[in-house]
């Protein structure tokens, strides 16, 4: 089994990034690796709100900071000794591969699966479909529920 020493894991607050996160501690703290929590706010989302772009960016970086800091306490009481935050704004495919990714230098990085409906992916494209194809380490991708637990839907 590989061991990796540099792990990046991104979240949003759903349920597959937290699930994605609960991963990335556990492998930290077993593998004593360092832990990067990424958080990016999507700049898209200020475009069309001009006038409250002062109001969204105070928001968006308290909501950041707060996700983050509780996922560093996490990751802190799972035993991950070595934990480095990072929260910035723009386009979360890009921002996340080439800037976050390349600044932490990780060798393994942690994304949850997409929530995106099949529309959004066609036109806007997968963050975790990005990651995956443009990240220069290993990735996982993370599902909220194991996929033989998962009910069948016919």
């Amino acid at each position: 089994m590989t061991t990796y020493s540099r792990i990046l894991v991104g979240v949003d607050g759903s349920n597959e990034a937290e699930a994605a996160f609960r991963r990335a501690a556990k492998m930290a703290a077993s593998d004593g690796a360092v832990l990067g929590i990424a958080f990016v706010a999507d700049i898209r989302r200020i475009v069309p709100l001009i006038d409250y772009e002062q109001t969204f960016i105070h928001k968006a970086r308290s909501y950041g900071e707060e996700l983050v800091g509780i996922y560093e306490n996490e990751a802190k009481k799972a035993g991950v000794r070595d934990i480095e935050t990072f929260i910035q704004f723009g386009t979360p495919k890009s921002t996340f591969v080439k800037k976050i990714l390349a600044d932490f230098q990780a060798d393994l990085v942690l994304v949850g699966a997409t929530g995106l409906s099949s529309t959004e992916r066609m036109l806007l494209g997968s963050v975790t479909e990005y990651v995956a194809q443009n990240a220069p380490c290993d990735v996982i991708v993370v599902r909220s529920e194991a996929w033989n637990q998962k009910k069948k839907t016919l």
